[in-house]
């Protein structure tokens, strides 16, 4: 199985969602994937697809050419819109030029004509997401995730968040510790590195990560310390 191979990504703390009104490509997804992925979530149009990313984070889609209500440029757009740096691969039963440019102008990662073969899909989605460098996650609520393997923050569709070098810190220090409250003396030596750091400073570091993605991310337990509100 995939989940013994060492040197993969690993697809089971993974997130695909595919985009496509054949019932066979979806029945040939579900029975070639549905053991492998943490979550594997099917739609018809690229409107229940874009619903699902503005509040939720996906690691690459499959999109098909045969899709409800918009044709598939349309379609493209505003599934790249809204989640611009989420892999893609695109899959076709006509393979028109057109379908192709448009493929290219959404970055997709490859191209894929039907009828499928349950093995090139396959090796597509391992080589997807093992180039494109997508890791495991750890998520907070309104599509807030952070991928340990890039090292950094995202907003829903992928959208970096740009925190400070403490921010940054702070909130890793947090995930590190989850489950505990973490007072102020360890998040001074950890954060901060032992240097002066006033009450004031940290509770402003706090606002701005705050504004920067949602105020329940950072919970405050007077006079003890901080936590992190996890995705349930």
């Amino acid at each position: 199985m995939l989940k013994t191979l060492k040197n993969i990504r690993k697809l089971y703390n993974a997130k695909l969602l595919v985009v496509s009104n054949d019932d066979e490509v979806k029945t040939s997804i579900e029975a070639e994937f549905d053991d492998y992925f943490k979550e594997l979530v099917l739609v018809k149009s690229s409107k229940e697809a874009v619903s699902l990313m503005k509040n939720n984070s996906f690691d690459m889609a499959i999109i098909d050419t045969n899709i409800e209500a918009k044709d598939f440029d349309e379609a493209c757009s505003s599934i790249t819109q809204v989640a611009p740096t989420l892999p893609k691969i695109i899959i076709s039963d006509r393979g028109s030029n057109e379908d192709i440019v448009t493929a290219i102008n959404n970055s997709a990662y490859t191209f894929l004509t039907k009828p499928l073969r349950p093995e090139d899909i396959r090796l597509s989605v391992i080589m997807c997401l093992n180039q494109t460098k997508r890791g495991d996650k750890v998520e907070f609520n309104n599509g807030i995730y952070f991928d340990e393997y890039r090292d950094q923050f995202f907003k829903s569709g992928g959208n970096l968040i740009d925190f400070t070098r403490l921010e940054k810190g702070f909130m890793k220090l947090l995930i590190a510790k989850r489950g505990e409250v973490v007072d102020y003396d360890t998040i001074k030596s950890v954060v901060w590195k032992g240097k002066n750091m006033s009450i004031y400073t940290m509770r402003n570091i706090v606002n701005k990560i705050r504004q920067k993605t949602y105020y329940e991310i950072v919970r405050n337990h007077s006079n003890k310390g901080y936590t992190l509100e996890f995705k349930d």
